[in-house]
């Protein structure tokens, strides 16, 4: 049930934004002037940006003794991005599958990797949007405070599940026992300050690759944003990424960016139409080479498609 209530949710905030979009149709219609050389451009960030991540990917399971291949990570990473736009993140799920049974990767590890990855990403990505509301921006207007705000608790957050010490349980049982392997996990990867600083400059040129991306969209409609903006969006883009209320959040994306957009002093149905169209490019390469990535690890691999685990 919950499965479809995502779906309808997501399905109602994209036509919401059609029929939105469809208002200011007008002012908006020769907006956009993408050409072939900026796709292209876009792309290659695309495949730079997952480069980078897949390398993320590599140095935390090696932390954890599951020394994975790179482009391994990277055809697995497409694939789980094409198959997350299925219920039940159908491709976060047979990521954990596939490396359990080709790295030996625990479902409690593969949590700890999963949330330590995440959380990471959460708490750099709203650092770095906190400063620039700071120092640029200035908190002015009421949408600047309340993404302060937000990005406040974000680091909040962020901070006490990757550095704030947990006793790990000694009891026995199935919980005790997923609970200790998943913070001994964790105490194995936060244990290594050279690894954290690495992972967190990796993470930190995958922000200003995405900004890249938007500066070029934005730029194509003849929008003048202090570059700083641009970072900001990609901060959000990534935040976005994270709140699973919908399939691939789909169409949450697309509100933050909308939100982010009026924060910069750009009108939301640009910033709308900005994050539809980012969603259309992301859609492009998830289906060719997210889908590409797909049929081989079938060819390769078809059991780690079958008998998926409802708990990690």
């Amino acid at each position: 049930m919950t499965k479809w209530i995502k779906n309808i949710l997501g399905a109602a905030i994209i036509l919401f934004l059609l029929w939105y979009l469809s208002r200011h149709w007008e002012e908006l219609k020769t907006v956009s002037r993408l050409g072939i050389e900026q796709l292209v451009i876009i792309y290659l960030l695309c495949f730079l940006s997952l480069s980078v991540s897949a390398l993320v990917d590599k140095y935390l399971l090696k932390a954890l003794n599951a020394k994975a291949g790179f482009w391994d990570i990277f055809c697995v990473n497409n694939a789980a991005t094409l198959l997350n736009y299925i219920p039940m993140k159908f491709g976060t799920l047979f990521r954990a599958n596939y490396l359990k049974r080709h790295y030996g990767l625990t479902y409690a590890h593969f949590a700890t990797f999963f949330l330590y990855v995440m959380f990471l990403i959460t708490a750099l990505a709203a650092a770095v949007g906190l400063i620039i509301l700071l120092t640029v921006y200035k908190l002015a207007g009421y949408e600047s405070k309340i993404l302060a705000g937000v990005f406040a608790v974000t680091i909040a957050g962020s901070l006490f599940f990757l550095f704030v010490p947990l006793p790990i349980p000694k009891a026995a049982g199935q919980f005790s026992s997923m609970l200790h392997n998943f913070l001994s996990g964790r105490r194995q990867i936060a244990g290594k300050t050279k690894l954290t600083i690495r992972v967190a400059m990796l993470l930190s040129l995958n922000f200003l690759l995405t900004a890249l991306r938007f500066g070029i969209i934005y730029h194509s409609m003849g929008q003048d944003i202090h570059p700083a903006g641009y970072l900001l969006l990609g901060t959000l883009g990534y935040l976005a990424l994270f709140i699973s209320l919908t399939p691939g959040a789909l169409g949450i994306r697309e509100l933050m960016l909308g939100f982010g957009a009026v924060v910069i002093a750009v009108p939301l149905e640009v910033g709308v139409l900005a994050a539809m169209i980012d969603r259309a490019i992301a859609l492009g390469w998830s289906f060719v080479i997210g889908g590409a990535c797909t049929a081989w690890l079938w060819h390769k691999s078809p059991t780690a498609f079958r008998k998926q685990q409802n708990n990690l």
